[in-house]
């Protein structure tokens, strides 16, 4: 049973109101949309998954607001396979001709979260064609770039790993020390 407090559009008018959405909407994101999660994250609104539009709010519950929830936190990464399942049917139903370069980049976000090969490198050209349309992404192709390279070479994301409490290899550790920082600044930058 759907919440009467539970509304797509909401999400989505709060989410797209953000500029450049990040740590410091931490508190804003957990007070207007914490408990829309925790309906998402229950399943009591899966119904969402059948539409376009509400589906994208999906998505933004089950991917975007636990990293803001959960930040540094392993929680932050537990629905992360259901927001994939929804880019999933994206990708394979199509449905999301009609939305904005931006709507469509986080309706792809969840695959440039995962850890999974193929994924991101089926992610990776659709986001820098969102570039083309909207140059103010362009710092998401950097990213998604990152993340390809990190997967291309871990497997993984080892800045992950302490989050998760998994164990990381001395290359690892040595990328996180010596690169990642400052190939997350270098994309910023662009």
């Amino acid at each position: 049973m759907t919440s009467p407090h539970a509304d797509f559009q909401s999400v989505l008018s709060f989410w797209f109101s953000l500029r450049k959405p990040g740590k410091k909407d931490d508190v804003r994101v957990g007070s207007n949309l914490g408990e829309s999660y925790r309906l998402a994250r229950a399943g009591e609104l899966d119904s969402w998954g059948d539409e376009h539009r509400p589906r994208l709010a999906l998505i933004l519950l089950l991917d975007q607001v636990p990293r803001h929830l959960f930040r540094d936190r392993p929680e932050a990464y537990d629905t992360d396979r259901e927001a994939q399942e929804l880019t999933a049917r994206f990708l394979h139903e199509g449905g999301w001709e009609g939305f904005a370069p931006l709507e469509r980049y986080y309706a792809a976000v969840p695959w440039m979260h995962a850890e999974d090969i193929e994924r991101q490198e089926r992610i990776n050209p659709l986001i820098h064609e969102l570039v083309q349309e909207d140059s103010s992404l362009l710092p998401s192709a950097g990213i998604a770039d990152l993340y390809l390279a990190t997967i291309r070479r871990f497997g993984r994301f080892p800045h992950r790993n302490a989050i998760l409490g998994r164990p990381g290899t001395t290359a690892e550790q040595a990328f996180l020390q010596r690169e990642w920082r400052r190939l997350k600044r270098a994309v910023y930058r662009k």
